[in-house]
């Protein structure tokens, strides 16, 4: 049985795979699948097809694996500022800045908070946390990571 800091090295392993993967492909720079010398053939375009699919797929992952790799750059209490925005330290929390906010949310096995990933988003009244709508944003602790 994996050990949780075994856990996370394998975690950072696939994500250098994965940067591989995308590097080879230049699936993150051209958002297709480039094949060198690919002869168009009915079974080629497939494959080239299924590929991009799975690419797809494959980004979304990646950008999960990258979030929890990424270091912590910046942890604090929100505050609401004069402007109707939210801010951690002296960084202004604009709309879909990344942020990660700890708080208990009531679903996990044991009652502690927890990280919860998401944005910072606006509605056309007020800002608020894509991962909990109805938080009340004001002195919850929150973090900010390296840029994804």
């Amino acid at each position: 049985m994996l050990k949780y800091e075994q856990w996370l090295q394998s975690i950072g392993y696939l994500q250098e795979q994965i940067e591989d993967f995308f590097q080879m492909t230049k699936y993150l720079d051209q958002e297709q699948v480039y094949i060198p010398d690919l002869v168009p053939t009915a079974e080629t375009m497939y494959v080239q097809e299924r590929l991009e699919a799975f690419c797809h797929e494959l980004e979304e992952a990646y950008y999960q694996v990258k979030r929890l790799n990424a270091q912590v750059v910046l942890e604090g209490r929100l505050r609401l500022g004069a402007n109707g925005r939210y801010w951690l330290e002296n960084e202004e929390l604009t709309c879909g800045r990344s942020v990660e906010l700890l708080y208990n949310d009531g679903k996990g096995v044991s009652n502690i908070e927890s990280w919860h990933a998401g944005r910072i988003d606006h509605n056309g009244t007020k800002y608020y946390f894509t991962g909990n709508r109805n938080l009340q944003l004001e002195g919850v602790t929150a973090r900010l990571k390296q840029h994804l």
